[in-house]
């Protein structure tokens, strides 16, 4: 594939969009090109625009498009149709938008193998059940004849990246196909892009703002800023010599590069609005050594190597030499032992050594919790299985583990939205559960629980887009909850706490006029937990809450998690794959695997010492962005044996093992 001078502008009531500016990009055969960058800077719409896949109000400005040898620039819908499956494929990002809700997972795939291939439906329909196997997906067979709906985020986004492969293209667009997948299926699914590159030759196209992921298996990456490729090259040269101070920034979001305080550096401001693209060079207003001409004239692509190429005007003959960065300093001195101390996690940083909810009381506690839901007469998933574990006032505690295992499950049990099918649940020391109650939730007199839990717990969702009703405006969003609880009557003292966590979430007034779908990931998720912060809770429960997010609007919420957590003392709940904002975030971590919790422990000992194997298989799979380290790293297999009963065992106090324990390469029961 190769873009020439390529350009798309969306065409909108309010002006232009420059969407894409001016990209000279070409990916060889059998080339892994990783695209990183901010949501925004043009990423997905380039990525659409060669599969004709824009909306009617897009455009190619200027620039040409050649695919396989074809020129594709001025071809229909209906004509690129022809070539999509067999010569080109895309996994979208949201695959609830990409798989029909009313079909099957496996017919859906069934149908794509028959559309391009010519097999029978009985020879596709056996293939459709390898591809899921291939992806991960167990209970192939079983699952085949569901609908997405009875499938997690990350199962849902493996059974797309099963229909892209199922028909052998040359070229496979994957665009943010592992974000909401979990670190060992993450793992699992680069290595299997890697096989299939191998065995096929088939040219990838790997979008994502996991810096880790990309260094895993990224022969080259180019990194986007507002519609314009800024800095290009081999993925040593990128990561072991980047030149483009937005480049600098990105890894520097990285909690793999937390400075000595524990603290992470997000960068500072947020993109450009390309509808005015600002004069010269764009990341400027965000860049702290921008020099007076990168206000006025845009720079252009300076050779650093061959193969390495950046568009900033420090590269320059007449441009002041500047220091590298520290986080690159501290990486050249001790390449080896850096990258050892961040994948084993042995070093805490001192923020993380907070004791002080350690000898507070309980606030919230699971016994023996179960959730199971009735697919079929025939077919019953145990989502949450005999689950037990309390959270002490001001306690940050992580739950990890893979797609499907019953975290988010869990999570909404422990809210009140689903009614427990068997377990104990007690709040501040009284006893919830009641199977008479419709809500399950037990009523004492004029004293209503499930009124106080709605108060005093709030979840912030996965999906802040779909939390936030498209209706309304984001004042409207914010204080519904507020006048549904009738708990702050005055106006004005309603209106002084909204300025206060506008203030707090670090949004500006303006948005309030504004619907969600005007806002950005991250302006969303800001606006979400201000919402869960007005409501004043003893408990927030966050699932999956930076998933979708990029690396430095990730940086940005987890330290307004840990700054606002620390000012109000509220109790957390943290549900997340990335185990490194868990480790950066949490006091205290509990392992899922199939329902069950298999391991908990004090974050600094599950990461120095994981004792499970399950565990340890989980922090194998921690990506670091280093591509030599990267490359060379296998992930730890884990085989699960089938036992009638699994006891707990004490390890030391707080760090609990169920079943099966490994001590250095051994494992015994």
């Amino acid at each position: 594939m190769e873009l020439k001078n390529y350009s798309v502008s969306f065409d909108t009531p309010d002006g232009e969009v420059q969407a894409v500016r001016n990209v000279d990009l070409s990916v060889k055969k059998g080339e892994i090109l990783c695209i990183v960058g901010e949501s925004g800077c043009g990423k997905t719409v380039m990525c659409r625009s060669v599969m004709k896949l824009l909306p009617p109000n897009a455009r190619v400005k200027n620039g040409e498009i050649r695919l396989c040898g074809e020129n594709i620039t001025d071809y229909k819908r209906k004509k690129m149709e022809k070539l999509c499956g067999s010569k080109v494929s895309m996994v979208f990002q949201d695959p609830m938008l990409t798989l029909n809700p009313t079909i099957p997972v496996g017919k859906q795939i069934t149908e794509a193998i028959i559309k391009n291939q010519k097999v029978s439906r009985g020879n596709a329909e056996k293939k459709a059940i390898e591809m899921l196997k291939l992806v991960g997906i167990s209970d192939a067979e079983q699952r085949y004849g569901l609908q997405p709906h009875f499938f997690s985020g990350g199962m849902r986004q493996r059974c797309v990246l099963a229909i892209a492969l199922a028909c052998n293209p040359q070229i496979l667009f994957a665009d943010e196909a592992t974000t909401a997948l979990d670190v060992t299926v993450e793992a699992k699914i680069l290595d299997l892009l890697l096989e299939i590159r191998e065995k096929t030759g088939v040219s990838i196209v790997f979008v994502s703002h996991d810096l880790g992921a990309v260094a895993r298996i990224a022969d080259r990456v180019a990194v986007m800023y507002a519609g314009k490729i800024v800095e290009i090259g081999t993925a040593e040269e990128v990561y072991y010599d980047p030149r483009h101070p937005y480049t600098w920034g990105l890894l520097s979001s990285l909690p793999f590069f937390t400075n000595e305080k524990g603290v992470l550096n997000p960068i500072p401001g947020m993109p450009p609005s390309l509808l005015n693209p600002p004069q010269g060079d764009a990341f400027a207003v965000r860049n702290s050594q921008a020099l007076a001409i990168d206000y006025e004239k845009e720079p252009p692509m300076f050779k650093v190597s061959e193969t390495h190429y950046a568009a900033t005007w420090l590269l320059d003959e007449r441009a002041p030499k500047v220091e590298n960065p520290s986080f690159l300093k501290k990486r050249q001195q001790e390449p080896c032992a850096y990258v050892q101390d961040n994948r084993t996690w042995e070093k805490a940083t001192p923020d993380l050594k907070r004791k002080d909810y350690a000898q507070k009381e309980i606030l919230i506690e699971a016994k023996n919790l179960k959730q199971y839901f009735q697919v079929r007469s025939d077919y019953t998933i145990r989502a949450v299985d005999d689950v037990s574990f309390g959270i002490r006032e001001g306690e940050i505690m992580a739950l990890v583990g893979e797609t499907g295992c019953g975290k988010s499950t869990t999570a909404r049990t422990l809210a009140g939205i689903y009614h427990p099918t068997g377990g104990e649940l007690f709040y501040r020391g009284e006893e919830l559960s009641d199977k008479k109650s419709p809500f399950g939730l037990r009523r004492t007199g004029d004293n209503d629980i499930r009124k106080r839990m709605q108060g005093e717990i709030q979840m912030i969702f996965q999906d802040s887009g779909a939390a936030l009703n498209p209706r309304m405006n984001i004042r409207q969003i914010m204080l519904e909850p507020i006048k549904i609880s009738r708990r702050i009557r005055d106006r004005e003292l309603l209106e002084n706490k909204l300025q206060e966590i506008l203030k707090e979430t670090g949004l500006d007034e303006s948005i309030l006029s504004k619907r969600s779908g005007e806002l950005s990931g991250g302006q969303r998720q800001r606006v979400a937990i201000g919402r869960s912060l007005l409501m004043e809770p003893r408990l927030i429960i966050a699932d999956e809450p930076i998933a979708s997010l990029d690396i430095s609007i990730q940086a940005q919420i987890v330290m307004l998690f840990k700054k606002l957590q620390k000012e109000k003392m509220f109790s957390f709940l943290f549900i997340a794959h990335d185990l490194s904002m868990v480790r950066f975030l949490s006091d205290t971590v509990g392992v899922m695997k199939n329902g069950k919790l298999v391991e908990m422990a004090p974050t600094e000992e599950l990461f120095g010492n994981p004792c499970h194997p399950y565990t340890r298989s989980l922090l194998s799979a921690i990506h670091v962005p280093d591509p030599v380290s990267e490359r060379g790293h296998a992930l730890i297999e884990y085989n699960e044996i089938q036992r009638q009963e699994e006891n707990w065992l004490e390890i030391s106090p707080g760090h609990r093992v169920r079943g099966e324990v490994c001590s250095g390469a051994e494992c015994y029961s």
